[in-house]
């Protein structure tokens, strides 16, 4: 179709309302690729597919589709054995819910109220994968941290870090508590560097900890020093740090792995995912608009011709002029009177058209000559001295 007829139909003001109730990206991209179709049974599947999510709010009030995310991209990298972030993981543990809710409801509707015949294939599509679900959740959390419960050896790492960290802090505040911290520390607190602890010294008493100097001040007046009394604990902090990072990657991996085994059915449900996040997004708009379906029949090719002509007469009768047939040329009748003044003497040719009643004197030249330039056929009548033109 092209784009004047849809821009004066304010077909995209239409879509921009549409997507308003749209759930997810899934639904979104559907809204945007939409265009208008001329395919009878295409539109009647589409209606069918509105009324069908129309009367799932009805009868269940909601569809649980907030929480699907277009993964696509996540499937195809753990597909190749690829290892998903924590944040990609948890969009597919959120996809799978959504997916597996969808199903149940639908696939549920459908066995106790019948109908719901096309939404129910859509629904046949979706995954139900509660072991991936529940091993993603268990791992991570909603904001995408790696939970000590993914694994024990995660935990005991854990537990030694906080261990450790707790040992560190203790010894350097009592050094920041000393006596002599108030004259050779910048300040009384205990900061990090490069993953390590330290604490702010003078420039003129960077000998008096020992350890290891980490950074300074931008004038130079302090220096980030690590105390050779936590030099052997922060080297065993970086330890179980190094062990645990080694231990997500481990966890993070296996997930994906998991979720390689489910990629291709996992695929299909998001597709099935967008077409139902579609379907319901135009349900809510027809509820917010009050809008009802109709059924679509094709008009037979003689009412469809019978139509077109009505609405040529209408126009006909409206707009006359748009098909009147322009009449036959009428002849122009010269005339050449010949008009003596006495103190010009002259003589004028006058164009007169004597199809009128009266006859209409059109132009009026100065000389015969004028006519000369005209066809030969023009046709002449006698003038008023009877000399023929």
């Amino acid at each position: 179709m092209q784009r004047k007829v849809l821009h004066t139909l304010e077909f995209d003001k239409v879509k921009e309302q549409l997507a308003e109730h749209a759930s997810s990206p899934l639904g979104l991209e559907k809204i945007e690729a939409l265009m208008p179709s001329s395919d009878l049974e295409e539109v009647a599947a589409w209606l069918e597919e509105t009324d069908e999510a129309a009367a799932v709010l009805r009868l269940a009030g909601y569809a649980p589709l907030d929480g699907v995310v277009n993964i696509r991209p996540h499937l195809k990298r753990a597909a190749i054995g690829g290892v998903l972030s924590p944040q990609e993981l948890v969009e597919t543990a959120s996809t799978l819910t959504a997916s597996r809710q969808m199903k149940r409801l639908i696939m549920d509707l459908h066995e106790e109220q019948g109908g719901l015949d096309r939404l129910s294939i859509y629904a046949d599509e979706l995954v139900e994968v509660p072991e991936l679900e529940h091993d993603i959740r268990r791992s991570i959390d909603d904001h995408g941290e790696v939970l000590d419960a993914a694994s024990d050896r995660l935990r005991s790492l854990r537990g030694q870090i906080r261990s450790v960290e707790a040992r560190i802090r203790e010894k350097l505040e009592s050094i920041i508590r000393s006596p002599s911290a108030q004259k050779r520390l910048s300040d009384a607190i205990i900061t990090i560097r490069n993953d390590r602890y330290v604490i702010p010294v003078k420039q003129e008493y960077r000998s008096a900890y020992g350890g290891i100097v980490h950074d300074q001040s931008a004038s130079g007046a302090t220096l980030f020093i690590e105390p050779q009394a936590v030099v052997e604990l922060n080297n065993a902090l970086r330890e179980a740090r190094a062990k645990e990072k080694q231990e997500i990657e481990r966890i993070l991996r296996e997930l994906s792995a998991k979720v390689a085994e489910q990629a291709e059915p996992l695929a299909r449900a998001v597709e099935s995912l967008a077409a139902l996040d579609f379907a319901f997004a135009k349900a809510k708009y027809a509820r917010r608009l009050q809008a009802s379906g109709r059924p679509l029949q094709a008009a037979p090719k003689q009412q469809t011709e019978r139509k077109r002509h009505d609405a040529e007469q209408a126009v006909r009768e409206r707009r006359p002029l748009l098909f009147a047939r322009a009449p036959p040329p009428r002849p122009l009748l010269f005339w050449h009177i010949h008009i003596r003044d006495e103190p010009l003497g002259d003589k004028f040719d006058i164009v007169v058209d004597c199809h009128r009643s009266p006859p209409f004197f059109l132009l009026v030249f100065p000389h015969l000559s004028f006519f000369n330039r005209f066809p030969k056929e023009v046709p002449s009548s006698r003038n008023v001295n009877g000399t023929a033109r």
